[in-house]
């Protein structure tokens, strides 16, 4: 080819590089001298999210340019078949002056393949194109900045104190109870887990064994004191020092507690007076009853088993196949049950018991693993288990028949208080294994001090020198009722027994640690607190 051939071409690519360039002000790029290609320009329609770039090589017009097209509001389909209309249309051209051309057609193309008209940035310069990319850089560091403005204008969040700080105080504030806090916790298999504060150790985690309870502070998620959140991370809450959204500080909750404790028991006490003035079944409701049903023991159909069983051992009973008298065994031919007509048995039927609650989460949690797997083994035991609410150990059973004699009762209980409290168990119940009373009633065996023993004895000695009747028709055997067959799943059964099989897998069974601070007043009625406890007209706190 002749030079002066080639430099007409070259002549004739200039022109039309320079006509293509200032119909599209500030929106053309041109770089010359790309490797084989005499010019690459790079073209962004008007109003329009895309480029067209046309790599032109040193032959032209008389060989066509390569055609890219580029947008990120099309679909890479779309975007191939305007690519390949657009190289068509150039083959059909070669030898013509055809950029312009090609530009036209190439936002006929975008249109029709769904890309709407937009808003298109010029750029300055002739070697600089805003494409989109930049403009969503430039659009994302303005609303950084705009937010970091705003950031720093807002209020700092208030400092909060940490978990670490809530675990000192109640370590060292002499004014505070540890067994009256309730830790929540993020356990890394069970999730979130409640425990008494008295249940973990809270030394260095590098010093303690592998079986002690210890919990990395950053887990704790909240603190109860009682039943009332006092500290909880996620809602930036802290009535313990009053920091962060804190309305409050740890006395002012404490004396609110206790304000409403005294005057749900008040509301309690009017209950259970009240109860205690209805007049009681005819005996010949009872004989009905009686006929249709044989108990082995005196204990109440609403679940609540108090002092069942016939030794002080624990976790056996001796002499079981000698009944005792007064017991139900003992049927006379006249109906009399040891000696006595079965109506006056059912008048000296205890109403009202003294206890010890089982308020250990851990403990509570076991047991209920405990009914979990009795239900599995027999799901119609499930309404007989008693609810982890109403767990308890039985001290002694009264008989209150009038409001007189239970108000009798609290004033005696008032009184002897101080004479209680210097010979109170300085030692938690233990709750190990499980056994049973004539296979219907499966319990927890509670092992316990000499202090224990010593302190119930007192307690039935003071209530007895008091006037108050107590109606224990069984030797004592401290225990915590996990289930007992009722009488309307024992007719539905046909059996009162439960298979011994479905619960000896928990006779060495651990449960825990239940702490001795209060003793319950409670009545056998069977309306319930609404924390799910008995009624109970009078609670008596004491210091270990």
């Amino acid at each position: 080819m002749a030079s002066s051939e080639v430099s007409g071409e070259s002549s004739a690519a200039e022109t039309e590089v320079a006509a293509v360039k200032a119909s599209c002000p500030g929106r053309c790029r041109v770089v010359k001298g790309v490797g084989d290609y005499s010019h690459v320009i790079t073209v962004q329609p008007a109003d329009m999210d895309a480029t067209i770039k046309f790599q032109i090589p040193g032959g032209y017009p008389r060989e066509k340019p390569v055609i890219v097209v580029r947008s990120e509001s099309l679909k890479p389909a779309a975007l191939q078949a305007v690519t390949e209309s657009l190289q068509a249309a150039a083959g059909e051209e070669v030898g013509e002056t055809m950029l312009q051309n090609l530009i036209d057609l190439a936002c006929a193309k975008l249109s029709a393949a769904g890309l709407k008209p937009g808003k298109s940035v010029k750029v300055s310069g002739d070697t600089d194109l805003c494409d989109t990319k930049n403009k969503k850089k430039k659009n994302k560091q303005r609303k950084q900045k705009s937010d970091k403005e705003q950031d720093d204008g807002d209020e700092k969040l208030p400092p909060m104190k940490t978990a670490s700080d809530v675990v000192n105080r109640i370590i060292w504030d002499d004014g505070l109870e540890k067994d009256d806090f309730i830790v929540g916790y993020f356990d890394r298999f069970r999730g979130l887990m409640e425990r008494s504060f008295s249940a973990f150790s809270w030394e260095d985690l590098a010093s303690v064994d592998y079986d002690v309870l210890a919990v990395p502070k950053h887990r704790i998620q909240y603190f109860k004191y009682k039943d009332v959140k006092v500290w909880d991370k996620s809602r930036r809450v802290d009535n313990v020092f009053g920091s962060a959204k804190g309305t409050k500080t740890i006395d002012v909750v404490i004396r609110e507690v206790e304000d409403r404790d005294r005057v749900e028991q008040q509301e309690r006490l009017k209950t259970v007076h009240a109860a205690a003035e209805k007049p009681r079944e005819s005996a010949e409701s009872y004989s009905d009853d009686y006929e249709d049903d044989d108990d082995d023991d005196d204990d109440d159909d609403d679940g609540i088993t108090v002092t069942i069983g016939a030794s002080a051992g624990i976790g056996e009973h001796q002499n079981k196949d000698k009944p005792k008298e007064g017991s139900a065994e003992l049927v006379e031919e006249n109906g009399a049950v040891g000696g006595f007509d079965r109506f006056w048995r059912d008048k000296l039927r205890p109403n009202y018991f003294i206890c010890v609650r089982i308020t250990d989460p851990g403990v509570i949690e076991k047991i209920c693993s405990v009914h979990d797997h009795l239900i599995e083994q027999e799901p119609m035991l499930a309404e007989c288990c008693i609810p982890g609410a109403s767990l308890h150990v039985t001290l002694c059973t009264l008989g209150l028949d009038t409001a007189q004699q239970l108000q009798m009762c609290i004033d005696a209980l008032n009184r002897v208080q101080p004479d209680l409290q210097a010979a109170f168990p300085m030692h938690p119940l233990h709750l190990h294994g499980v056994s049973h009373f004539y296979n219907r009633v499966v319990y927890a065996k509670v092992h316990y001090k000499k202090d224990f023993m010593v302190f119930c004895d007192l307690l039935k000695t003071l209530l007895r020198e008091a006037g108050v009747q107590i109606r224990d028709g069984y030797e004592f055997v401290p225990h915590a009722t996990i289930m007992k067959v009722t009488r309307p799943v024992a007719r539905e059964r046909g059996t009162k027994n439960i298979d011994p099989k479905i619960y000896t897998p928990f006779q060495d069974a651990e449960f825990g640690h239940q702490k001795m601070d209060t003793i319950y007043l409670c009545s056998m009625d069977t309306s319930r607190r609404t924390d799910g406890f008995y009624l109970t007209p009078l609670e008596l706190k004491f210091q270990s």
